[in-house]
């Protein structure tokens, strides 16, 4: 949905980068598979992320083949297959996405709003195929609908204000271990963190663009000036990005990764460097403009 959760490919082992990029093409072939083949659009490296960690959890290896795709036809590619967990996720992915357009016809104007009017019959069609359960899709429509009701009040707090997708998240990433498994509570762990990490970061990246539009933004209603009260707090939301990140390390330490190491070596570059580059990069562009303008 976002595309925020990626690793830092340089320091990955060039086994690691191409299971890597196996997991992301098989994910991209069950979205395919499960939904449609428009669904492979809302392909994201948060999906591998959770494909990643969930198939950890469940000792699923699968096996890599090379197959031929639309987007690259004239070379194979790695391909991770028979992996159950790549279905979920894929699944998952186009019933986000569907409730995603949703909560931009109903919050956002303009453009945004009539391009999701348009994508909104396809993104229907999808979700159904992808057949879950309708106690799930309550589920993620009660925390998105919390979500929405904490913006139209205009929530003041970031916490209070992250909450609903980081519940959201933890349920989609426990969805299917056995209830209160140690590999439940995990997962439910570090979706949590990962969730609301994802709804903060994007909040501090999304700024300029909100306040042009007059979208929500908990960092708009805290600040008289958002940007400069931005700024200002920087190294108080990087400390608050820290510890969400710091939860994430705490349950992957629980982890084993006897199926495939390597997963768990791409699952702590991801954490341990990838996020944080992230952070920085997102930040820095807030400081080096608020610098620019004190010097004027």
């Amino acid at each position: 949905m976002f595309g925020y959760v990626k690793p830092v490919s340089a320091e990955l082992k060039v086994k690691e980068y191409e299971l890597y990029r196996a997991v992301y093409c098989g994910l991209c072939e069950a979205l395919g598979r499960n939904t449609t083949h428009i669904s492979r659009l809302s392909l994201s490296y948060d999906f591998v992320f959770l494909a990643l960690v969930r198939m950890s959890l469940a000792g699923e290896v699968g096996k890599i083949e090379r197959h031929r795709c639309l987007a690259h036809p004239t070379k194979k590619r790695a391909v991770l297959v028979g992996a159950k967990q790549l279905d979920y996720c894929a699944r998952l992915s186009s019933v986000l996405t569907y409730h995603k357009l949703c909560d931009d016809i109903a919050d956002t104007r303009g453009f945004k709003r009539f391009g999701s009017r348009l994508l909104l019959p396809f993104a229907s069609r999808i979700r159904k195929r992808a057949k879950f359960e309708a106690s799930t899709e309550e589920y993620i429509s009660s925390r998105l609908a919390a979500l929405s009701q904490l913006e139209k009040e205009n929530c003041a707090s970031l916490d209070m204000a992250a909450e609903p997708f980081g519940e959201l998240m933890a349920y989609v990433c426990a969805y299917g271990f056995e209830a209160e498994s140690v590999s439940a509570r995990i997962a439910a762990e570090i979706g949590r963190h990962i969730g609301r990490y994802i709804y903060i970061i994007d909040a501090v990246d999304d700024l300029e663009d909100d306040i042009k539009s007059g979208s929500y933004n908990p960092f708009r209603v805290m600040y008289e000036n958002p940007i400069e009260g931005l700024c200002n707090d920087c190294e108080q939301i990087k400390r608050a990005l820290t510890m969400e990140l710091m939860g994430i390390e705490a349950a992957i330490g629980l982890m084993e990764f006897d199926a495939v190491y390597e997963y768990g070596e791409i699952i702590k570059n991801i954490i341990y460097l990838g996020l944080p580059e992230f952070t920085n990069k997102v930040f820095g562009k807030y400081i080096k403009e608020n610098d620019q303008v004190g010097e004027t």
